[in-house]
């Protein structure tokens, strides 16, 4: 039977000396007690680096006082897997709620339209989602134009919803809009009312000057006729 060979006990004492050194470096750099410095290295091995990375995974790790560990290496790199996983989560965290209030806006958009309104009827109304989008695509120089070309035959455009006020920003853009189509409507209209007075009023003027001309004609006729009878 061959003898089970054991540590002698210079090399086991040299061992327990150098794990209870890394206990006390654990201790010391990431202020936990000495249980948890144990613990933490017969789960990794008796590796002091991954025993600090999963004392900081575990949430065990305490500010020391004066913050020495943060200039350890054992220390930075804890501190840089904290960061990274911080960063990771609250980019996550940042595209979750980017993607929450979007898709409140699309639901809202959907809940609220601009109408199209003549002599104080709606003729019709589009979701604000589908007419914003429509307005990112080719058809965007049609849509404008005909937006503009209606504020000419008397289309007024609303916005309304259940979560649009009525003196709403819009609501004033587009009323000015009409309103300016109006004026430009009404200076059109007495131009061409003040070029029909004038051009009835030359008639006038010249049939005026005709008949006068005629009744001296004739005035001088029937002088001369009255004078060949006496």
């Amino acid at each position: 039977m061959t003898p089970e060979k054991t540590a002698s006990p210079k090399r086991q004492k040299g061992e327990n000396m150098e794990r209870a050194e890394k206990i006390q470096k654990l201790c010391l750099k990431m202020n936990v007690s000495e249980k948890e410095a144990d613990d933490a290295l017969r789960a990794c091995g008796d590796d002091i680096l991954d025993a600090a990375l999963y004392l900081e995974a575990l949430g065990r790790v305490r500010s020391p006082r004066g913050g020495f560990y943060a200039e350890t290496p054992i220390a930075e790199n804890a501190t840089r897997a904290t960061n990274d996983r911080h960063a990771s989560e609250s980019f996550g965290e940042a595209v979750r709620r980017f993607g929450r209030w979007l898709g409140g806006v699309i639901r809202k958009g959907m809940n609220n339209y601009l109408e199209v309104r003549k002599n104080g009827e709606t003729s019709f109304r589009v979701p604000i989602t589908i007419f914003v989008i429509a307005l990112f695509t080719p058809c965007m120089p049609v849509i404008v134009a005909l937006l503009v070309i209606g504020l000419f035959f008397d289309f007024n455009y609303h916005f309304a919803g259940p979560n649009i006020k009525e003196n709403c920003t819009g609501n004033a853009i587009t009323n000015g809009c009409s309103n300016v189509a109006r004026d430009i409507k009404r200076s059109f209209a007495e131009d061409d009312e003040n070029g029909a007075n004038g051009a009835d009023g030359a008639k006038g003027a010249d049939g005026a000057n005709g008949a006068d001309g005629a009744c001296g004609a004739g005035g001088c006729g029937g002088n001369g006729g009255e004078g060949g009878c006496w």
